[in-house]
């Protein structure tokens, strides 16, 4: 797949490519993958895939933390939109998928998705469980940067569920405990 980068005739191709594994779900409950994978429900609905993830049944999360989970997931993305904009290393395939919106969310919602599954404890530095994308994206928005890692915190502390994630160390103390 990754020979395809490149080698396009005409126009340069974008491509989001899925993990080669499905990561280990909570209790061994597999039964959310006979209607897809979890990457194409991070893609279509993310904070629900971050349930899934996480072993939430739609009774376990109160209605005001999915919404603030939801709230932070929005404006992160947001964010996370004008820091890719604005970059001047971004590459130009990738800001002609920045003229479409819907393309444009698909991008967001990957790069969260790229970066709960690099953090979350069961797939923390196993490649085989991270999607991948090409080309690459800058920096800035990989699973490592701060204001990426900041997002994930956050939103693991509303759920109760940090200690599931594991953040760099140059995370402050204070973000670590209160969000």
């Amino acid at each position: 797949m990754q020979m395809l980068s490149g080698a396009e005739k005409g126009q340069p191709a974008a491509m989001l490519l899925s993990p080669r594994s499905s990561p280990p779900m909570p209790n061994g409950d597999s039964s959310w993958q006979a209607n897809g994978s979890l990457f194409t429900t991070f893609l279509t609905a993310p904070i629900q895939a971050l349930c899934l993830l996480l072993g939430f049944s739609g009774s376990d999360v109160q209605v005001d933390m999915y919404e603030k989970v939801n709230r932070l997931l929005s404006s992160s993305l947001s964010d996370w939109g004008l820091t890719l904009a604005s970059s001047g290393i971004l590459d130009p395939v990738w800001s002609q998928v920045f003229c479409d919106p819907f393309l444009r969310r698909l991008l967001l919602r990957f790069i969260f998705c790229r970066a709960v599954l690099a953090l979350y404890t069961p797939t923390h530095k196993k490649p085989e469980f991270i999607p991948q994308c090409l080309p690459s994206l800058p920096e800035s928005v990989h699973p490592s940067a701060p204001a990426i890692q900041s997002t994930i915190l956050q939103m693991a502390n509303v759920l109760d569920v940090a200690s599931s994630f594991n953040f760099s160390e140059d995370m402050a103390p204070r973000e670590r405990r209160h969000v």
